[in-house]
This record gives C-alpha cells, sequence and structure tokens, in this order.
C-alpha cells in the first residue's frame, strides 16, 4: 500500500471531536486503527471505561531486542468561542493545519502513526519491537496512560507532544490544593458580626503570592522555575449574607526533584501564618483537585537519550535538551523507571489556545524524526 499522507490523517482525526465530554476517544482510535491494519500492523482498541479508549499497535521485527513505545493522547481541550475557523473543520492557510488537537497532540499520533507504517514497509536492520500507544484522558486526569501501564512496561518511550520537534528531556508536575476558607456568617446589614470569607480569601491570596514570588527564585536549567496562581474560587451563600465559606483552587507547578507532598507542606506553612494572625477566619486544604502528576526528567547521559539525540543530529536537527514548563504524560513512565523523553510537532505556545495550529512542514519532518528515533534506538 502507499503511504498514508500525515496533514490527511491528521485533518480527519480534527474532525473527530475528543473533548471528554464528546465520548468520541473510540472513534479516533478506530481512525488510527484503520490506517495501521491496513498496512498489516496488528492493533487492539480498549474501551477501558466510558467513552475513553487506548489504541495500541505492535510492529514486531525478526531479532530479538528492545521494545520502544511511541505513545500520545486522543483527547483534547475544549475548543472555547472566539476562533477564526471552526475547531473541528480543519483548514490549511498560510502552512499551518488549524483545529483544535492539531498540536495538541493529535499532530504527534498522526506522525508517529505514519512511521509506523513506513517502518513496517521497510524492516530492514531493526530488531526488538515499536509499540505505538494513542491513550485518552490525558487533558483530564491521565486515566489512559495510567491504565496502559498496569500491563505494558517498554524499555523506553517517546511522548508526543508540541515541542517544535526539539527533544525535552524534562517537565514540570503539578499539583492542586484546595483551600476552604471559613469565616462567620452574618446578616449584610449587620457585616460587623461576622467574618467575611471574602475578605479573608482576598488577605490568603496576598500571602499566597507574596510567597509565589519566593518560590520563583528556585530554579532547573531545562524547565525553569516553580509557581503558584489561584485559578478558581467560589464562595458566598446568599446576597444578603456576610459569606461564611470560600474555596480557592492554586495551581502549583513542581519543577524536577519537587514532590507533591513537600509542595503541600509548604503550603500548609503558609495557611498557619495565616490562621495566626486572621482569627476567628480559619483556612485550611480542604482537597486537592485533580491533576496529571508530578515532575518528572530523563538523565541526560541516558543511553536512549543519547540514542535520540544521535537521530536527530544525523538529520540535520538540532539535538539540544530541553524542558516542558506543563505536565505530561511522560511523568507515568518515568514513575515506572521507563526512559521517556517529549517530542512532536507544534509549538508550546498553541497549546489550549484559540486557532490552534502546526506548520505542515513540521508535520511532515516528524513523520521522518519519530522514524529516525526507532531506527537509531531498534537499529542493529
Amino acid at each position: 500500500m502507499s503511504e498514508p499522507d500525515v496533514v490527511e490523517l491528521l485533518a480527519d482525526l480534527v474532525r473527530i471531536d475528543t473533548t471528554t465530554s464528546a465520548d468520541a476517544e473510540p472513534v479516533a482510535a478506530q481512525r488510527l486503527a484503520q490506517v495501521l491494519r491496513a498496512a498489516g500492523i496488528v492493533c487492539s482498541i480498549d474501551e477501558y471505561a466510558p467513552g475513553h479508549a487506548n489504541l495500541l499497535a505492535t510492529l514486531e521485527f525478526g531479532e530479538p531486542g528492545p521494545t520502544l513505545m511511541l505513545n500520545s493522547h486522543l483527547d483534547v481541550v475544549p475548543a472555547g468561542d472566539g476562533w477564526t475557523t471552526p475547531p473541528f473543520q480543519p483548514q490549511i492557510r498560510d502552512g499551518f493545519l488549524f483545529g483544535r488537537g492539531a498540536a495538541d497532540a493529535k499532530g504527534s499520533l498522526a506522525a508517529m502513526a505514519v512511521a509506523l507504517v513506513r517502518l513496517a514497509a521497510d524492516p530492514a536492520g531493526l530488531r526488538g519491537r515499536v509499540v505505538f500507544t494513542a491513550v485518552g484522558d490525558e487533558e483530564v486526569g491521565s486515566s489512559g496512560a495510567r491504565h496502559l501501564l498496569k500491563t505494558w512496561r517498554p524499555d523506553a518511550a517517546v511522548v508526543g507532544e508540541p515541542t517544535g520537534l526539539r527533544l525535552l528531556t524534562a517537565h514540570k508536575g503539578s499539583v492542586r490544593p484546595v483551600i476552604e476558607i471559613r469565616g462567620v456568617a452574618a446578616h449584610a446589614a449587620t457585616p460587623h458580626r461576622g467574618t467575611n470569607a471574602i475578605v479573608a480569601a482576598g488577605s490568603l491570596v496576598a500571602g499566597f503570592c507574596e510567597f509565589a514570588g519566593e518560590l520563583g527564585r528556585r530554579d532547573h536549567p531545562l524547565t525553569g522555575g516553580p509557581t503558584l496562581t489561584p485559578v478558581l474560587i467560589s464562595g458566598g451563600e446568599a446576597p444578603n449574607a456576610v459569606p461564611e465559606r470560600v474555596l480557592v483552587t492554586f495551581d502549583r507547578r513542581l519543577v524536577p526533584g519537587e514532590s507533591a507532598d513537600q509542595a503541600l507542606a509548604e503550603v500548609a506553612t503558609v495557611l498557619e501564618k495565616f490562621n495566626a494572625t486572621h482569627a476567628p477566619a480559619l483556612a485550611s486544604i480542604h482537597e486537592c483537585a485533580p491533576s496529571t502528576g508530578g515532575p518528572s526528567e530523563t538523565p541526560a547521559d541516558d543511553p536512549f537519550v543519547l540514542s535520540c539525540q544521535a537521530a536527530l543530529r544525523a538529520a540535520g536537527l538540532d539535538d539540544t535538551l530541553g524542558g516542558l514548563v506543563v505536565n505530561c504524560d511522560m511523568t507515568h513512565f518515568r514513575a515506572a523507571g521507563i526512559p521517556t523523553l517529549v517530542v512532536g510537532p507544534g509549538s508550546l505556545e498553541v497549546m489550549h489556545a484559540l486557532d490552534e495550529k502546526v506548520p505542515v512542514d513540521e508535520l511532515r519532518r516528524a513523520v521522518d524524526v519519530h522514524e529516525s528515533l526507532v531506527r537509531s534506538y531498534l537499529g542493529d
């Protein structure tokens, strides 16, 4: 068969609205499976939860060797309003393909799938096996990757995210404490009889912003420093009552070397200081909102990283290592002890943004990159 066109495949994937509420991950998985099965590649689709699916495609080579996994995700974030082109009707203009998921991360899925077809057509000199996985729910809870890694332990993994085809060996993680501020209820006509939880929340947020400035002085050479940002707030009971309760959610970005437990301990210290000076208002960690997971890093001298750098050099591309300031499923591979890096077409700036797009020439080059990474690692 002729090699599928990666641009057409990406356009097909973008047309499938795989936001979490759409329950369409299995449809996108079937489209990828159709392309791969046509090339004789063994595929299976695991609908591990309602509306969620993992695609697994395996290509075995003749000689024994390691297993390399190419992985990216099927789901996308909601499109939102304000697009200049319909988000699920892909269009090509000015050298870009526009659409929700074009970069994050269906461009990687399309490029990996076409690279697998190419490898199936020309497996000479390869050993071991390459496994392509398209997983669900990365944007919300990473349930697809968590489910996958219950039964799979590849020797190395490539996670597809928009990196401009640069190799990234580290990424930030996150923990999202939800802080409850308790005040004292009273009638709004007699506010002096109560303690306003909204006013107290304002002071608390100001204290956390000051603490965030201190965090900014910490640094990681690949990802930059940690951050702490208020992202959600809710509270109050009635328009004529002094509010008794407020919830504020913070997004705490973690850099490699930090843990969620350490970050939450620091949050607790800030809360202790607040409580000591703002009684009878009282603040505490109510719960933690869902997060993809913690930070991770693959050492720069790991043989897999060196192999991938050699592949990029051979392709005439920049082999400088970098870091990702957002989180991704790499965290779960690294937690399992698997050497992992992140690479794919597109740029970080368009992730979750209006008019998301991917350069068409970079998308085509991504097929070459993924093929080269496999040949470098699995070549004899």
